[in-house]
């Protein structure tokens, strides 16, 4: 009688390179004030941000997220051929399907590489990472590409005041393959749906299609004050627990 196998990896992994992109853009506070009524010095003195970079009309995420990852894949010296997991993170892929990771990973040339997107959003650069960690040491991968990518201006309202000048358009990636010593710390990850609406989209597509004159088109949402009491407390805690595990 057949016997299933299963296959295993190599004991440590660790991040091999980094590449980045940018939009191409800078776009001053100013720039951003009159939509939202406010001022180039309440916007520093509440966040710091003098300028962001966001990215052309005609750029899109995936656009970014090929030039991070062809950086960090150069960087990496290693063949494409064996780079077999690509994982986006993102929550602006505005066609929702194919997934950004697979027209990435076509145009990066690593086909025929598992390739799938998450969907955790500020998290969602560890989750990737996490998960890529697993794949090498568990032997289901040999390396691969993670990528965090957004253009987060094709989905927020540059009216809304809560939300709209903090974002920026940018993507980052690393190769996460083998190593002969411990390079990627334990992960400590966890979720609270209960807080769904402190950072959401305004309406459904459902929605939207149903009625799109009283629901308008959807965009980004957020309670900052929720956000920013909620991330303070649980950040230090979860920081807490990921140096003591």
């Amino acid at each position: 009688m057949a016997t299933l196998t299963q296959v295993t990896g190599p004991a440590h992994t660790r991040v091999l390179s980094v590449g980045a992109a940018r939009g191409d853009l800078n776009v001053p506070n100013d720039d951003l004030v009159g939509p939202i009524d406010s001022s180039d010095e309440w916007i520093r003195q509440r966040t710091g941000i003098v300028q962001r970079r966001r990215a052309s009309k005609d750029v899109g995420a995936v656009d970014l997220a090929v030039e991070a990852g062809e950086e960090a894949i150069i960087k990496s010296g290693l063949d494409r051929a064996d780079i077999d997991g690509v994982i986006i993170s993102t929550i602006s892929n505005v066609a929702v399907t194919p997934s950004m990771a697979s027209l990435a990973a076509h145009r990066l040339g690593l086909v025929p590489a598992a390739a799938f997107d998450i969907s955790a959003a500020c998290a969602g650069y560890a989750y990737g990472v996490g998960q890529a960690d697993a794949l090498v040491r568990s032997g289901v991968c040999k390396n691969v590409l993670v990528i965090g990518a957004e253009k987060l201006s094709d989905v927020v309202d540059p009216t809304d005041r809560s939300i709209s000048f903090l974002l920026a358009d940018g993507a980052g990636a690393v190769v996460i393959g083998p190593s002969d010593h411990p390079g990627i710390g334990p992960t400590v990850w966890g979720s609270d749906g209960e807080k769904w609406d402190t950072i959401r989209m305004s309406a459904t597509f459902a929605e939207y299609r149903e009625n799109p004159t009283e629901v308008g088109w959807p965009t980004l949402r957020q309670d900052g004050q929720s956000v920013f009491r909620w991330a303070v407390w649980q950040m230090a805690k979860v920081a807490r627990e990921t140096l003591e595990a």
